[in-house]
């Protein structure tokens, strides 16, 4: 009982330790939306001032490619410059070596940018976007 409470306890500290470090879990525009996981913030001060929308997943007829579009809004009341980039994953969220380049995008005080990208491979089945500050 004593080694399965400290796994617990441990197990816990962990978790908790890792809340606390970079990358975030983007917050949602809305308030009542769920919190995407799909969609990664690398610090903390970009966390503060950066929102994601509901993501759009379709796939391309034809190619069956992946394209998703995900709005992303600045809630500071200065302009910012991000740094957008994608990868394509399997249905284990296992690297497919599908991923996009960087992309640097201003966005605009209170306005909301909706990144857009397909991926290369059909056999995309999910995918994880990283915002990062461009400096």
């Amino acid at each position: 009982m004593k080694s399965v409470l400290s796994a617990s306890v441990l197990c816990s500290a962990l978790f908790l330790a890792g809340c606390s470090s970079p990358p975030y879990a983007a917050l949602a525009i809305e308030d009542d939306a769920e919190l995407t996981s799909n969609v990664v913030v690398a610090d903390d001060e970009l966390y503060d001032v950066v929102r994601v929308g509901r993501a759009g997943v379709t796939r391309v007829p034809g190619t069956n490619q992946l394209k998703i579009m995900v709005p992303v809004r600045n809630i500071d009341d200065e302009a910012i410059q991000v740094l957008l980039q994608v990868s394509f994953l399997d249905n284990q969220k296992m690297s497919i070596g599908d991923d996009t380049n960087q992309q640097v995008k201003l966005i605009g005080p209170g306005s909301t940018y909706t990144h857009t990208v397909i991926s290369k491979q059909p056999e995309a089945q999910d995918w994880t976007l990283r915002i990062s500050w461009n400096k």
